[in-house]
């Protein structure tokens, strides 16, 4: 099983391929639970906890993207062209860092945007500033 550190570092492509994989295993696992052979039992524990880290990386992903995204002078830049983006956590920073490039490979903008934020309680409350800082390339 991975450290949630070595989860953070591996690419989009592998986690996926985890998490199949572990989904496979906890379906093998379910089935010999059901036909009494699993003499492991808390094996089960353990891959459903991979199978829960994997996902959540997956989903800060996709979270730190949308935000970052989001910002508007990073949406500007953004506008009317096809882009992809490479997002991994920056341990020194405390944020998750978005790399905008374009489909050529060319940089278009990169940016720090730290999840961690308190979110409010209220409805009518204000939602925090999860973007930290960005710097759009030229």
């Amino acid at each position: 099983m991975a450290s949630i550190v070595e989860l953070n570092q591996m690419s989009n492509d592998k986690l996926e391929k985890t998490l199949e994989e572990a989904r496979e295993e906890l379906f093998n696992l379910r089935f010999q639970v059901a036909s009494a052979r699993l003499e492991n039992t808390a094996r089960l524990k353990q891959v459903r906890r991979e199978v829960a880290q994997v996902e959540t990386v997956l989903h800060q992903r996709r979270l730190a993207t949308e935000a970052a995204a989001a910002e508007p002078a990073i949406a500007e830049r953004l506008s009317g062209k096809e882009w992809q983006a490479n997002t991994r956590y920056v341990y020194e920073d405390s944020a998750w860092q978005v790399e905008f490039n374009d489909k050529g490979g060319k940089k278009l903008a990169t940016v720090w945007v730290n999840l961690n934020k308190a979110q409010p309680k209220s409805r009518g409350a204000k939602q925090p500033q999860l973007v930290v800082r960005h710097e759009v390339a030229r």
